[in-house]
């Protein structure tokens, strides 16, 4: 890589290192653009106590987490026709497979309560960082 500058560039590509001029909108050499660092990490969700607490409860009992966030529908179906199936599940595929399907069916009921938006925030007061 050529580390001298040429004339008319005001700074390099912080991906590539290629020199661009300092009105420049993206690189000539790689994807690089204005913001792409921000665009990555302005991705992340802040974090919500009342997400982890849903899945905490939803691993203790299936549709407990989904009942404190507001989803009452969801809870009881996840409760009263989802564990009754993956129950009937388990004991039919009874050759090691079977039993399987119960915690995975409560991994992704916990996953998906603490996944789900927050239908009543008012709930728990949630600590805004400082």
């Amino acid at each position: 890589m050529n580390t001298e500058t040429p004339q008319g560039t005001d700074f390099h590509c912080p991906l590539c290192g290629e020199p661009l001029p300092a009105n420049a909108t993206e690189c000539t050499k790689c994807d690089w653009v204005p913001g792409y660092r921000q665009a990555q990490t302005s991705m992340r969700r802040p974090a919500n106590p009342h997400d982890v607490l849903a899945a905490v409860l939803s691993l203790g009992l299936p549709g407990a987490g989904h009942y404190f966030k507001g989803y009452r529908a969801a809870a009881w179906m996840i409760l009263l026709l989802g564990v009754p199936v993956i129950a009937v599940f388990a004991f039919a595929f009874t050759m090691f497979f079977g039993w399987f399907l119960v915690p995975t069916y409560w991994v992704a009921v916990a996953a998906d309560a603490y996944l789900r938006k927050d239908l009543r925030p008012e709930f728990l007061p949630v600590q805004k960082p400082v």
